[in-house]
């Protein structure tokens, strides 16, 4: 892996993200609210910016956190966020708790427990709309299960791999050719729907672009809760989600839908040593590194709407993504 290009690239999407920070704290464009700025956080922490990621954290505490622990604040989330509610509480958690910044990733943590299924460990797509019959997914569960981690929910965390673990072994004819994602009515995985929306419920391995990081964010969350637990299930879960991705389309490492995929492969070859992680990791970085604008951004990340905070968003996902890079190269860099 070529750690010094993914580290180069790092530091170029980091000054493009500080040119659009206000100073105030908050990320530009303000209106789309947590779309911006969700992942940028954990971008901050992952690149030292202690003091950017300060001024935005606390920005963030007074104008959008809730007296409920939810990211209200004063702009509406677009429907893409909507519909998968925990995400954007999930990432922003990740960051806050990475940085130290408790007064938000606590409050925002037990807002998001309450999303969690009592009885299958998923978490509610709707948010705090949705009832115990609604939909449940495989995407708003990896990413939460990610931000439990973070903030050493452990129970909470085991819970959501149990579920995606459930998800995996009782798809209708295995996950050959279809991996779908959305529970309703508590288990019942939802195979029918238009086809205008079937990127919400399914991948499909004989097409492309597909929301790959669906299973790719699936399998990495299971990695570190085997890394965390020392279960292998979770592990033997990892390789299963992960194995799917490698059999969909060939374009599987060059969308947009592909950046946690990398990072996704580069944390299970940190844990494994398993070479053709290894390999996975390095395709998606090489197509990362191809589409970084001479600026220093991304246009569109995996959950892009064709708003303007896309690019703020996909950069900051290029840094989560590329740090893993960097940190599993440095790991194979012989001694």
């Amino acid at each position: 892996m070529d750690i010094t290009s993914y580290r180069q690239a790092m530091i170029r999407a980091t000054k493009w993200l500080l040119s659009q920070q206000d100073n105030d704290g908050r990320m530009q464009p303000v209106e789309h609210g947590v779309a911006t700025y969700h992942k940028v956080p954990l971008a901050y922490a992952l690149m030292g910016q202690i003091d950017r990621a300060a001024a935005l954290t606390s920005w963030i505490q007074e104008d959008s956190l809730d007296d409920e622990g939810d990211f209200t604040g004063h702009y509406p989330r677009p429907p893409l966020l909507e519909h998968f509610y925990p995400w954007s509480n999930s990432w922003l958690i990740c960051g806050a708790h990475r940085l130290g910044h408790f007064g938000l990733s606590i409050p925002a943590m037990d807002f998001l427990l309450t999303l969690q299924h009592p009885q299958t460990g998923g978490f509610l797509s709707a948010g705090p709309e949705a009832g115990l019959r609604d939909h449940q997914d495989g995407l708003s569960t990896a990413a939460a299960g990610l931000a439990c981690l973070y903030g050493g929910q452990i129970e909470a965390a085991e819970a959501a791999g149990q579920f995606l673990l459930w998800l995996w072994d009782d798809q209708p004819g295995g996950a050959a050719a279809q991996l779908y994602f959305v529970v309703e009515e508590t288990d019942q995985i939802i195979t029918d729907f238009e086809k205008e929306v079937a990127p919400y419920f399914a991948v499909n391995v004989s097409r492309s672009k597909q929301w790959y990081h669906v299973p790719a964010l699936a399998g990495g969350f299971l990695t570190l809760l085997y890394e965390a637990t020392g279960e292998q299930a979770y592990l033997d879960g990892a390789h299963q989600y992960l194995q799917f991705v490698e059999g969909c389309a060939g374009d599987r490492y060059t969308s947009e839908a592909s950046t946690f995929l990398g990072w996704a492969a580069a944390t299970t070859f940190k844990v494994t040593n398993n070479a053709n992680y290894e390999r996975i990791a390095e395709e998606v970085g090489s197509s990362l590194l191809a589409a970084q604008l001479g600026n220093g951004s991304w246009l569109k990340g995996c959950m892009g709407s064709d708003i303007t905070a896309d690019v703020v968003d996909a950069t900051a996902e290029g840094i989560i993504c590329l740090a893993s890079l960097a940190e599993s190269a440095a790991v194979a860099i012989p001694a």
